[in-house]
């Protein structure tokens, strides 16, 4: 009996020694610190790739060369260099970025003091860890198959480390696992819910709207150089038309001559002394609307954003949890979103018909001595409307259709203290903001009662039907107290009706900056019909996992499972009805029924268990093997062993002879040898795969 130790057993590229980590199993965890490092590299410092590889190559020379093992001092001036380095970055270690930056840096220095098959075992297991965390900068399509493949190549290093004998071995079993794993992660995720303090970690710098709580003229075309993402919207019923989709997000109520800037609820209570209860309560149901004047019920996918905003087609009314209606017509969340999030609300789709708490003189407020010119101007056109406010209205509304005022994406820029008299009388160009500040200004000068609502107007259409809305969509527009009712006034309508029916990339003075930011957007393509259908497409299948996987929520879930129990209620009672007694047969049969599933489940756990320490044991494994080379006519001889029967029979076994003599080699091993722990399980592994692998090269019997 040779007692030599096969090359492809002892896998050299995977321990150097049994126990001691060969280059082969560094460059394995080195390749699956890039992989998960390449998840982050969009939001982390692009450095901390050249510390994975400063981290590598040093324990490469360390191998190959025999130097000493990295001592304290090195380690913990390298945990220092990376918490000062990311101080430096970030400015802060409190913040998400901080923290997951610290937690990236730290997997990378953890292979300087990785010498063994535990320290390797660590390195995976924080591998694990980081791979989820990059869930918290993005849950699309890409990030998850970034994570799956990052995550097979982590199970497939366990794998080397728990014993795999060959490439081969490795990834099959790797595939097995996560083929095993699967049922039981698709269960989990229908049935319980999420983590919320780790999946919901506040992510205070982000902003999805592009928008502020105060604007001046000028502010709003800066969106337009962006195609960032704002929300995503969906209708149940009747779709807005193009002049209908104005997405109210804040509203403007101060000016102080420059600036408009909304007035909090807090800010509001304070300064007239009401309550704030007045301005601003938390329900389902919009308190200062009729639910009679609902129109659209839209399902909206928000971005992330560090502030409670919420967009709704016109005034909000009703939403399926708990939100802050203001009375102004804004909604908020009760928190900021931290992650991508659905809501549910229907709309009126037109401006708030409700008073304001603050009382027409709010809304009439203007600084003195602002813009004298604007004002002797409201007061010629006053004095020709003959003191008729909606006449003067008109006639405001008419001047900015007049030459030669202009709107475009590039405006001048203003920066004088009367901007509203310098845009009225020398630009005369502007964007959406001018326009609706200078109109907002001029009604509050003859007195109308007058304020700024900041949001989005249009959205493109995906041809399944939702609504992408984006930051170059971001508009701003003016309503006015008339008639018992906030009544909609935007100047854009006039001056440029081709911005309100086909979006912003239809204006063409000063197209240059749309999407200037953006200079590889595939937005700029949509001239060419395939790269925007692809486009298209692409975002239809990405809005469709959103909404359906990162979406699933607590709703989804009680959903799904009021009607799981809604199925098995009306299959049972139609059972019920074809039974005679209609009770106490029924009742009988369901304990039978649920005895007989309980049993089998018991039967089966407990054959597992048997099978599992059979498993274990190689005289069975090859006892076993025995009677399944019997049933193929290559029986064991009287008082033949085992090893000879197998060594006997293997000229005559064909494909799977090679198999036979590898079993009777490991057999011997495992009865007669003295062996460590870890070469007994491995040798073990072995001889179950080498029998299974006889069976497959012989087939069934009487084949």
């Amino acid at each position: 009996m040779s007692t030599s130790r096969p090359a492809s057993l002892v896998a050299p590229a995977v321990l150097a020694d049994g126990r001691g980590l060969s280059g082969g199993m560094l460059r394995q965890l080195f390749i699956g610190q890039c992989l998960v490092l390449a998840l982050h590299l969009a939001w982390m410092p692009a450095w901390l790739m050249g510390l994975a590889l400063l981290v590598a190559g040093y324990r490469l020379v360390q191998l190959r060369r025999g130097l000493l093992r990295a001592g304290i001092l090195l380690r913990l001036a390298a945990v220092g260099g990376l918490v000062l380095a990311l101080w430096l970055q970030f400015g802060t270690l409190g913040s998400m970025d901080g923290l997951v930056g610290l937690l990236l840096g730290v997997y990378l220095l953890k292979l300087l003091e990785t010498h063994d098959r535990r320290d390797a075992r660590v390195v995976v297991v924080i591998g694990l860890v980081a791979t989820t965390v990059a869930f918290l900068h993005d849950q699309g399509i890409p990030m998850a198959a970034g994570a799956l493949l990052a995550v097979a190549w982590l199970l497939q290093s366990l794998v080397w480390l728990s014993g795999a004998t060959g490439l081969r071995q490795a990834w099959r079993e790797t595939v097995w696992l996560l083929v095993l794993s699967a049922p039981l992660m698709i269960t989990l995720f229908v049935i319980f819910p999420r983590l919320g303090p780790l999946w919901s970690m506040p992510q205070m710098d982000r902003a999805s709207t592009g928008l502020t709580d105060e604007i001046s003229p000028g502010d709003i075309a800066e969106l337009s150089r962006s195609d960032a993402r704002a929300f995503r919207a969906s209708f149940e019923g009747r779709e807005p038309a193009p002049h209908e989709r104005y997405w109210r997000v804040y509203t403007l109520s101060h000016f102080d001559g420059i600036r408009w800037s909304r007035a909090t609820p807090d800010q509001l209570a304070a300064t007239l002394e009401r309550p704030v209860d007045a301005f601003v309560r938390e329900a389902v149901r919009s308190p200062w609307q009729s639910q009679e004047g609902a129109r659209f019920s839209a399902e909206l996918l928000l971005e992330p954003d560090n502030r409670p905003w919420r967009p709704s087609l016109g005034t909000p009314l009703a939403s399926e949890e708990r939100q802050r209606y203001l009375a102004d017509g804004t909604l908020e969340g009760l928190a900021p979103l931290s992650s991508r999030s659905l809501l549910s609300l229907s709309s009126s789709g037109a401006p708030p018909t409700n008073p304001s708490p603050a009382g027409d003189r709010w809304h009439r407020l203007l600084p003195e001595g602002v813009n004298p010119r604007a004002r002797a101007l409201a007061e010629r056109l006053w004095r020709e409307s003959g003191g008729d406010p909606d006449t003067y209205l008109e006639a405001m509304m008419a001047r900015f259709g007049e030459a030669p005022y202009r709107y475009t994406l590039s405006p001048p820029r203003l920066v004088g203290q009367d901007r509203v008299d310098d845009f009225l009388f020398d630009s005369q160009a502007g964007y959406c903001t001018h326009y609706a500040s200078a109109a907002a200004v001029m009604a509050r000068m003859a007195g109308i009662p007058a304020r700024v609502v900041a949001g989005f107007l249009g959205g493109e259409q995906n041809p399944d039907g939702h609504f992408t809305v984006r930051d170059y969509d971001a508009h701003a527009w003016v309503e006015v107290w008339r008639d018992g009712a906030w009544r909609r006034l935007d100047p854009t309508a006039v001056i440029a009706p081709e911005r309100i029916e086909q979006g912003a990339q239809a204006v063409d003075d000063g197209a240059e900056a749309y999407l200037a930011d953006a200079r590889f957007s595939p937005l700029r393509m949509r001239e060419v019909g395939w790269a925007n259908r692809l486009r298209q497409e692409w975002e239809r299948l990405e809005y469709q996992w959103q909404r359906g996987v990162i979406g699933y929520q607590r709703e989804s879930r009680r959903s799904m499972m009021a009607q799981l129990v809604g199925w098995w209620r009306e299959a049972w009672a139609r059972l019920d009805a074809l039974l005679p007694g209609r009770g106490a047969l029924s009742t009988a049969l369901g304990l039978v029924a649920t005895l007989v599933v309980v049993a089998g489940f018991a039967l089966l756990a407990r054959r597992s268990w048997r099978h599992r320490r059979q498993q274990r044991d190689p005289q069975w494994l090859v006892g076993n093997l025995q009677a399944w080379l019997a049933r193929h006519r290559l029986a064991a001889r009287p008082g033949e062993s085992p090893a000879t029967h197998l060594r006997r029979v293997a000229p005559q076994a064909g494909p799977a002879g090679r198999a036979l003599q590898e079993c009777a080699q490991d057999l011997e091993r495992l009865t007669y040898a003295p062996l460590e722990e870890a070469e007994r399980h491995q040798r073990l592994r072995r001889l179950s795969s080498r029998v299974d692998e006889v069976r497959r090269r012989l087939g069934r019997p009487g084949r």
